[in-house]
């Protein structure tokens, strides 16, 4: 019998894959321009799991801005972002889907998952 992974396995690994995405996605970090090395939550997983996966809310910056992100409480970073994203607009779609209440369970993570490998038998 397959032992099933516990949730919090699940979303480490959802994680672990999402930022592995990221990095081949995007090569450069949006606000400076050096490589990226870490992908930004703009809408934080703690406010909106809907958002913890979802393309528009991540990020790509390097280590230094992304610390400068979360140290200094400078809002022109948040601003060099919603301008380089799509401004306003884009602002307000991802304000409202954050909203959106989903449901966060195993098969939630194991289809993230499945989406980031190919892979039908996660769990």
């Amino acid at each position: 019998m397959k032992r099933l992974s516990s949730l919090g396995t699940l979303r480490n690994k959802a994680d672990r894959l999402t930022q592995i995405e990221g990095k081949r996605r995007y090569s450069k970090c949006l606000i400076c321009g050096k490589p990226n090395q870490v992908l930004h939550h703009f809408v934080p997983k703690s406010v909106s799991s809907n958002l913890r996966y979802d393309w528009e809310n991540l990020i790509p910056l390097c280590n230094g801005c992304h610390m400068r992100l979360h140290q200094s409480g400078d809002p022109d970073y948040e601003q060099r972002i919603i301008k380089a994203r799509g401004g306003s607009e884009w602002y307000e779609k991802l304000r409202k889907r954050g909203r959106e209440i989903i449901k966060v369970n195993r098969e939630y993570f194991t289809k993230v998952i499945e989406k980031l490998t190919g892979d039908n038998e996660v769990a």
